[in-house]
């Protein structure tokens, strides 16, 4: 009686449970990982979170008090991000921008020349006021912020 055949399949199904065993460790690691170092709880004493440690929301802005500047026309995820580091959350704060205000602060987050912020302050002032027909006429008008000639 010829045995290579079972030995070839007792060596594919010990490989078909090593990759089982395998995955099942690699599922459980988060659970594992859990169990051994949980997460900070205030029913256990010990687990409390320190009194000095300030509470997040009372470091960050509140989502309100922010304006989606991509609703500008010329201004997307990046540039947005380097307004909102220099304190320009709001479409109020970017009306206040005069261009060339602007500009520098393109300049030096490194979008020099790549937006042109001549029309920004007139969309963010109709934003602000909530004249959102008006601000779709105008950036009917635009191609990346800039003034297209009709």
């Amino acid at each position: 009686m010829d045995m290579t055949a079972f030995w070839w399949f007792f060596g594919a199904l010990a490989l078909i449970f090593f990759f089982i065993a395998l995955f099942h460790i690699y599922d459980m690691g988060p659970a594992i990982r859990e169990a051994f170092h949980p997460a900070p709880s205030s029913t256990i004493p010990h687990h409390a979170p320190e009194a000095h440690e300030p509470e997040p929301a009372a470091t960050a802005p509140a989502p309100s008090e922010e304006d989606d500047l991509k609703k500008i026309e010329g201004i997307g995820p990046k540039i947005e991000a380097a307004l909102k580091a220099v304190g320009i959350r709001t479409f109020a704060d970017l009306a206040a921008k005069s261009p060339a205000e602007l500009q520098v602060i393109l300049d030096e987050a490194g979008f020099a020349r790549i937006s042109n912020p001549e029309t920004w302050a007139e969309q963010a002032a109709l934003a602000a006021k909530g004249e959102w027909d008006k601000l779709a006429a105008l950036q009917e008008s635009l191609k990346g912020g800039r003034r297209v000639p009709a």
